[in-house]
């Protein structure tokens, strides 16, 4: 996209990229009781053409809100083109930075069956697991709730409001929630705890116990949200936190295997056999090992802008493939 025009909102940089303008916003910006680490600010992208309160009616706006979570160490450039390209969808989309240092994979070695889960709900809701601490006010559902209600106050013509309850808390059912990597599986977790329009995992989901040789054990839980709602497209040389055989292993525990074999996303046509499971194996790369070059770019090359024009249409069907 070409850059139009960059302008001040509020104190942070708003940009315009064709139709979409993007912005940050801090998050001790939203709630003062957010503690000062984990302090990038959160991106949010709209299409002021489709979501301005004088168009609300448009049949291009979805009154839904994307939630992107990065993976660890993550940061808001590392999905740009598919924030963007959700916007130009008809979505709101924030890119939500939370604490996020700490990989899922500290659990891999845990003899607890719920080890995995236990640190994701520390993350998400706050709290305590043996592998993190997290308080209540830096947790990614606080960090969100008080983001949206700070965009309501400051931005009301964008109607953020149709995205919370009347108590303020979040209303869960008009968001799809996305992730890359430990984000991923973030967003898998929560669409099973709570009803979401739709669930998408890149480079996810990565729960595999070394210790135990099994799926993490929160994938076999009754869902909230239909698997029919639910996409995950990973490269078929991906290696980080768990081997492609135990990724697939983990897809078939969340039953995503029941709506047909893996699309291969560089070589079948949209809308790939409407299949859940979206694999590649481009671009090739040589793994000389979990934390090598190759398999650093394999693990990203799925959601990295780098390759947008390549995965536009995956990208696409993943975000607005009809669901239950």
């Amino acid at each position: 996209m070409m850059l139009l025009r960059a302008a001040m909102f509020f104190g942070v940089l708003s940009t315009a990229l064709g139709n979409v303008t993007s912005y940050e916003v801090a998050p001790r910006d939203t709630d003062q009781r957010i503690g000062p680490a984990f302090s990038s600010p959160h991106s949010i992208y709209v299409d002021h053409q489709i979501v301005l309160a004088r168009e609300s009616q448009s049949s291009r706006d979805r009154h839904e809100l994307l939630l992107f979570l990065t993976g660890t160490g993550g940061n808001a450039e590392g999905a740009q083109a598919f924030c963007e390209l959700a916007a130009e969808l008809g979505y709101h989309v924030i890119n939500l930075m939370y604490p996020d240092e700490i990989p899922a994979s500290v659990c891999a070695g845990d003899s607890n069956p719920g080890a995995f889960e236990e640190f994701r709900l520390a993350i998400i809701a706050g709290g305590r697991s043996k592998h993190i601490t997290i308080a209540p006010a830096d947790c990614i559902e606080n960090r969100l709730a008080k983001l949206l209600l700070y965009l309501c106050r400051k931005r009301p013509e964008e109607n953020w409001a149709q995205f919370l309850n009347e108590d303020g808390t979040i209303g869960w059912p008009a968001i799809a929630v996305a992730g890359q990597s430990q984000g991923g599986g973030h967003a898998a977790l929560i669409g099973i705890k709570h009803r979401v329009a739709r669930v998408i995992c890149t480079g996810a989901p990565k729960d595999y116990s070394r210790r135990l040789d099994a799926p993490a054990a929160w994938y076999a839980e009754v869902s909230a949200t239909p698997k029919a709602c639910f996409f995950a497209f990973n490269h078929r040389q991906d290696a980080r936190a768990c081997t492609p055989e135990q990724l697939l292993r983990n897809l078939a525990a969340l039953k995503l295997d029941e709506f047909g074999p893996p699309a291969d996303a560089a070589t079948e046509d949209y809308p790939y056999h409407h299949t859940r499971i979206l694999m590649t194996s481009y671009p090739a790369v040589t793994i000389d090992g979990p934390n090598s070059k190759g398999a650093k770019i394999a693990h990203g090359s799925v959601i990295a802008t780098t390759y947008a024009a390549r995965w536009e249409k995956v990208w696409t069907y993943m975000l607005t493939e009809k669901v239950p």
